[in-house]
């Protein structure tokens, strides 16, 4: 689903049609599991977050007031997640050293909530939402390239100047 066609299927859902509730789901479930999984660690708890997030984002569609849903969503997720280890006074185990070359620079796995959370302050949203469903949710960049509206050359790009911007943080950090 592109980017355009999520907006709308929200803007329906927002205005009583329930059946856009699935749609929304299937498109944006994977990146919100990895997003949770990546912060949670642990797949069971992630499963848990990604129930409570969807629930959270339908007691709360009144007050999104457009621009990306899926960065809207993922930020729902990443707090719920983070509510979640605090609870459960678990720390925070996640492995994105296996994905892309920008988290096996960050070392410690427990790491990897707070290098999702340097990455969505220091990108601009859609950069960062690109990294997350390339590095996190595994997406392809020709699949990324089509649920976002832009050509593949495009995605590239901004992944690889993400990538570039985060490696610089990550160097930065590693110095103090």
């Amino acid at each position: 689903m592109t980017k355009e066609a999520l907006e709308r299927a929200v803007l329906r859902l927002k205005e009583g049609d329930g059946g856009q509730f699935d749609k929304i789901y299937d498109a944006t479930y994977k990146v919100v599991f990895f997003v949770a999984l990546g912060i949670c660690g642990s797949k069971e708890t992630a499963e848990d977050v990604v129930q409570d997030a969807y629930i959270s984002a339908l007691g709360h569609l009144g007050s999104y007031d457009g621009g990306s849903f899926l960065a809207w969503l993922t930020t729902i997720a990443k707090r719920t997640a983070l509510n979640a280890v605090k609870k459960n006074a678990r720390e925070i185990a996640t492995d994105l050293a296996e994905n892309e070359a920008m988290f096996a620079a960050g070392g410690d796995p427990a790491e990897g909530a707070g290098l999702i959370a340097a990455a969505e302050k220091l990108l601009p949203p859609d950069d960062y939402e690109i990294v997350i469903m390339s590095a996190v949710a595994g997406y392809r960049r020709r699949e990324v390239a089509k649920i976002k509206g832009m050509p593949v050359s495009t995605v590239s790009h901004r992944y690889k100047s993400a990538l570039s911007k985060l490696k610089k943080y990550l160097e930065e950090e590693e110095r103090q």
